[in-house]
């Protein structure tokens, strides 16, 4: 299994869950032992929040940092059922531009209970179509983007995109489109924004959740190659501070 949160030899600790409400949004709060290395916001998919999702969550803790997953559907109800069209249904009746105000809400709520910092944001799909969105909004933040559609976001809000920022998506991915994946980076490199694309050649959109990190998923060796990326990008990009 891929855990490179977990040095090798040592004991998977005890990693600390509860459920609060930040923002009016349910969510899971991961705390790590000890003082952490900084906050994380994961943003869920879609499906909204999942025990996949909230499994990063313990993941990150176990790395040592707080993470935070909320669900921002929570005006709209649970699934009626567990399917792609009634999660479709539902997102349609999302307020987008209020869920952006929801999710900066917890980026605050975060940065108050570790002191201040650079904060750590994970997307995935939508979630990561959102990454992008604080990021242009916020100059606070270490954001990763799994699959995300920069062609949702105007040409003025993707020029105002800040770094650090590192993206990972399939090039078999048409719902996205690697054009609009090239687009955007393009602009970064023009804006002399600090960031690093992965495009996986042979995966299509979801690659992280299909491959479930467990040997054998579909996707499972460049999901595995693209956490310990993501995890190495936020020891770097985030400093400790203690939680309040």
């Amino acid at each position: 299994m891929c855990h490179p949160e977990i040095p090798a030899g040592q004991p998977v600790p005890d990693i600390r869950t509860r459920e609060v409400t930040v923002a009016s949004m349910p969510s899971l709060l991961a705390e790590p032992e000890g003082e952490p290395r900084g906050a994380v916001l994961v943003i869920n998919d879609v499906f909204g929040r999942s025990p996949f999702y909230e499994n990063l969550a313990r993941r990150l803790a176990t790395a040592g940092f707080v993470a935070l997953d909320p669900e921002y559907f929570f005006r709209q109800g649970p699934l009626a059922q567990p399917t792609r069209e009634a999660a479709m249904a539902r997102r349609g009746r999302l307020d987008h531009a209020q869920a952006v105000v929801d999710l900066n809400a917890a980026l605050d709520h975060l940065k108050e209970k570790i002191g201040g910092g650079r904060l750590g944001t994970i997307g995935f799909c939508m979630g990561g179509t959102f990454v992008m969105q604080l990021a242009a909004r916020r100059d606070d933040l270490a954001s990763v983007c799994f699959y995300g559609f920069p062609g949702q976001l105007d040409p003025e809000e993707r020029k105002r995109i800040n770094g650090p920022l590192a993206g990972f998506w399939g090039d078999q991915d048409s719902g996205v489109g690697m054009d609009n994946v090239e687009q955007l980076r393009r602009e970064l490199e023009s804006g002399d924004v600090d960031h690093r694309i992965t495009i996986y050649p042979g995966l299509g959109h979801g690659f992280m959740k299909a491959s479930g990190l467990e040997p054998g998923g579909e996707g499972y060796d460049q999901a595995c190659e693209a956490w310990t990326r993501t995890l190495d990008f936020f020891n770097k990009r985030l400093a400790a501070a203690p939680v309040r």
